[in-house]
């Protein structure tokens, strides 16, 4: 069944405590990102239960809603539902006590999460060409080649602009402002004058050239000529502003610079904003924002931002060249635990930075074996797994996977059942230093998985790629074989073997009690206390009355399906001992017609106990008016000589609710 996300986006809304409690919403590759006014009113449990959620984190300073592939439809439908006032997140922002690594992870992540899959998307781009020149289908030369080339390096040379878009939200700045800061970075006159000053610096090995970069300093026509022959204008001075000279550096592809201008360009508006009058506000607050944090970003901002990150830079490519196959250990072990706390994004600009000073990435290389090693495991649980429900959701789990997004089969499956997780683990590290020991790279920005392979591909790499295959081939089998031949508990099955036990003793001695168990969670009252006369009277059998809380019905025994209602609101079962028992979903619910339920089984089928047996909506049936009590009765009472109720408590799907005497 199909997934509304209209209805799931006004249930997180409520959730989370309507307009008034959401500060700001963002959204990366499966998450919806929320910074709420006070996250100690949010019911995490609740929240985690919404149809479409998979699970919920909460990290950075964030309340991070894993939502899988269909973030974006979420993301769409929760912002038609509330207004964000950017000046109250600007204040929430600056009074939350969070620690600052949270506070540079959330930054990172507001800013590069909205054009993530922009900037992947270039990256394959890079690499088809290079598979298509390879095999000879494309030639360099060509204008199709050429074309799609530099199509495929646009969102690199002009990556200051869209992080100036979105930093620009996030610091609550006039975007307009960040963006021409941002364009002044990559003018081509200031590109121009960077390339000339490299001649004029670092010469030409070609003579000829060389006497004209000379000679072009005192004459205007060789000048002419120069840029005649080598196409670019020639600067007879340094460049300087004010007397001070400027770092002749190159700020495609950067990261750093354009945040650190655009965050100082948020308290410098606010400064004119607040001073200026209102008259001329509107002209001269962009105009003196303009004028001042350009220069500032090319004599401050720029260089300091670079000099960081190429320091953050770097360190990891030290830390990688003194052991490729440590570091690839590393990586592929504990990737996805950072997936899990959310703090993985705070890799992003190392990622970058090697893309734009080295041309590649060896980081990228590494974690795609953790990525596929999930993928893995969640397979290895599809293949092992009895449970019905847990086949439905590995399988997708994992095929999400194999693509990129493992927040599915990690929440899903493996953390849920924790050894497939440390499986995963394992067979990453092996995988990352397969990888390491090949000196695996990725040319290209992307996020790992079947359809970016392209971008771990070059002519003349051959080796490197061959070893990125076999390092994504060796974490998907040896997770998927860890997880299958060792296995892992499963709670229904840890109860089924209770209840065999529990069977078959009764089947040797008449007078033990069978103990009957709760179908549903929720909470447990007696059938007496039901609002409908046919059941509190006990006159169609004893049994207890369940306030759910998900909607969940699964088998209380293993058993028969002796009767399924058309409308799929009611199931009949009877106990391999003879105990006849009825799962009535709601009262009056015959009326909906079988709107908002939905039956995993069939008529006469034979069930273990713990198997998913009927999904139904809650919500969806308070808002018809019925009342959702499942009334969980034994039909047959009367052949026993008595049936125990325990009642007035909360319960846990399978936890014991009647005892049955013979």
């Amino acid at each position: 069944m199909a997934i509304d996300y209209r209805k799931t986006a006004k249930e997180i809304v409520q959730e989370l405590g309507g307009d008034e409690n959401v500060i700001n919403v963002t959204h990366c590759a499966t998450r919806l990102r929320f910074i709420l006014s006070d996250a100690s009113k949010v019911n995490k449990d609740k929240v985690s239960k919404i149809q479409g959620v998979i699970t919920v984190v909460e990290a950075g300073g964030q309340f991070q809603i894993v939502i899988g592939n269909h973030v974006k439809d979420a993301y769409e439908h929760v912002v038609s539902m509330i207004h964000l006032d950017e000046s109250k997140a600007q204040e929430k922002g600056s009074q939350q006590k969070v620690g600052v690594l949270s506070k540079i992870i959330d930054i990172i992540s507001s800013i590069f999460a909205p054009f993530l899959y922009t900037l992947a998307a270039c990256g394959i781009l890079q690499g088809i060409l290079g598979v298509l020149t390879a095999l000879d289908l494309l030639d360099t030369a060509s204008g199709t080649y050429r074309i799609l080339n530099f199509v495929s390096w646009t969102g690199f040379t002009f990556l200051p602009v869209m992080i100036a878009i979105t930093a620009a939200k996030k610091f609550n700045v006039n975007v307009f402002i960040a963006v021409v800061t941002a364009c002044a970075l990559v003018n081509p006159d200031f590109i121009h004058m960077i390339t000339a000053h490299k001649l004029l610096t670092v010469g030409s090995a070609d003579p000829s050239i060389q006497s004209l970069i000379q000679a072009a300093l005192n004459n205007p026509d060789t000048m002419k000529l120069l840029n005649d022959v080598v196409g670019i204008p020639v600067l007879a001075q340094p460049l300087d502003f004010l007397g001070i000279p400027v770092q002749m550096l190159s700020y495609t592809s950067s990261v750093i610079p354009i945040i650190l201008s655009v965050w100082v360009l948020s308290y410098l508006q606010r400064f004119f904003e607040k001073i200026l009058p209102t008259v001329i506000r509107n002209l001269f607050t962009p105009l003196l924002c303009i004028v001042i944090i350009v220069p500032l970003t090319l004599l401050v901002f720029g260089p300091v931002g670079s000099t960081i990150g190429g320091a953050i830079g770097d360190v990891y490519n030290y830390l990688y060249h003194l052991s490729p196959i440590i570091a690839g250990v590393v990586i592929g072990s504990v990737w996805q635990i950072l997936v899990i706390f959310g703090v993985h994004w705070g890799i992003t600009p190392v990622t970058v930075g090697n893309y734009a000073a080295l041309g590649y990435d060896t980081f990228t290389a590494l974690q795609a074996s953790a990525v596929f090693s999930q993928a893995g495991a969640a397979f290895g649980v599809f293949l092992k797994t009895k449970d019905k429900e847990m086949k439905n959701v590995s399988l997708p789990a994992a095929i999400t996977g194999l693509f990129g997004i493992t927040e599915p089969a990690i929440y899903g499956v493996n953390l849920r059942l924790k050894k497939p997780m440390i499986f995963g683990c394992i067979a990453g590290a092996v995988g990352g230093g397969i990888a390491g020991a090949f000196g695996a790279v990725s040319w290209g920005y992307n996020m790992p998985g079947i359809a970016t392979l392209p971008a771990f591909f070059k002519e003349g790499y051959g080796t490197e790629f061959i070893g990125l295959l076999i390092s994504i081939v060796v974490s998907f089998v040896l997770a998927l074989i860890l997880t299958y031949i060792i296995g892992f508990k499963e709670k229904n099955n840890e109860n089924a073997d209770m209840v065999t036990n529990s069977e078959s003793e009764a089947e040797k001695d008449p007078t033990i009690k069978n103990i009957v168990y709760s179908p549903v969670k929720g909470h447990a009252i007696s059938v007496k206390e039901v609002k409908d006369q046919a059941f509190s009277s006990e006159m169609m059998g004893k049994g207890v009355g369940i306030v759910p809380i998900e909607g969940n019905v699964y088998a209380p025994f293993s058993g028969k399906i002796e009767a399924l209602f058309p409308t799929n609101h009611a199931v009949g079962l009877t106990s391999k001992n003879g105990v006849e028992v009825l799962i009535h979903i709601g009262i009056d619910t015959v009326n909906m017609d079988g709107e908002g339920f939905t039956a995993h089984i069939t008529q006469d089928q034979e069930v273990e106990k713990g198997q998913l047996l009927i999904s139904f909506d809650k919500q969806l049936i308070e808002k018809h008016g019925y009342d959702s009590t499942v009334i969980f009765i034994v039909t047959n009472t009367n052949s026993y000589t008595d049936v125990n109720v325990d009642g007035a408590k909360d319960v846990e799907v399978l936890d014991k609710v009647m005892e049955i005497s013979n």
